[in-house]
């Protein structure tokens, strides 16, 4: 699972939320563990299994939507992401998501989708309150857990040394194995992801272009705008004034 892993989490996108209870998802050789409030992420390709928890714990139960990266502007994560849900918004949440058009073609449209992702960009992205960003357990292969903290913390400050000591590699070798397993260096697929979820930011809610580029980590406008073009063939007013859902 590499390059063709990457390119098919750009394209659709299964969202997992339990609601209740405890287990784990089985996703080809990963074993993710849940409990009330998690949130998973996941590029579709592989088979998925939900095992329930033990008897004297709740059934574990779930709420589910599947979407192509189109009808998330762009703002699909490009690798597995986990959330925590804080408790007391685990129901408030759940009503969120399941009202949310689910989408295969990426080609559909629906009257009522620009105000349901404003309100789950919000949740993602803008409410820290409500919920937190978590890596996957560190189980994962030291390239993967690289991918989960980039996906986790795009918008902070990384660096090849800080990712590389805690995936525990040096950073030459983790430089090399990470251009070798993704087909991009950590800079590049760092600026991708922050591009990406830009423009999901553009299209799904009114934030000023300046938000927008500090909200994905991005503090200097001249480089926002140079990366924003050479990924997106336009300025960001333009993909806003194309794309705008509102």
């Amino acid at each position: 699972m590499d390059k063709a892993f990457l390119e098919l989490a750009v394209r659709n996108i299964e969202i997992f939320f339990a609601t209740e209870g405890c287990g784990k998802l089985v996703y080809g050789d990963k074993t993710i563990r849940l409990e009330q409030g998690d949130l998973v992420l996941l590029p579709i390709g592989e088979d998925i299994e939900v095992n329930r928890g033990a008897a004297a714990s709740p059934s574990l139960r779930m709420a589910y939507r599947k979407f192509h990266a189109n009808h998330l502007g762009m703002a699909a994560p490009i690798l597995p992401m986990r959330w925590k849900v804080f408790p007391r918004h685990v129901e408030e949440f759940e009503r969120l998501l399941c009202g949310l058009p689910e989408r295969g073609n990426p080609d559909s449209e629906s009257d009522g989708i620009s105000a349901g992702w404003e309100g789950f960009m919000n949740w993602m992205l803008m409410e820290p309150e409500k919920s937190e960003l978590r890596p996957f357990e560190a189980e994962d292969s030291p390239i993967r857990q690289a991918l989960s903290i980039m996906s986790c913390r795009f918008m902070n400050s990384l660096s090849v040394p800080e990712i590389s000591r805690r995936v525990a590699m040096s950073t030459r070798h983790f430089q090399r194995v990470f251009k070798s397993f993704t087909g991009r260096s950590f800079v590049q697929l760092l600026q991708e992801i922050r591009i990406r979820h830009s423009c999901g930011l553009l299209q799904y809610t009114r934030l000023s272009v300046q938000a927008v580029a500090e909200t994905v980590g991005i503090s200097d406008m001249y480089s926002f705008y140079r990366l924003f073009r050479s990924h997106c063939g336009m300025t960001p007013a333009a993909f806003r004034l194309r794309n705008q859902a509102l």
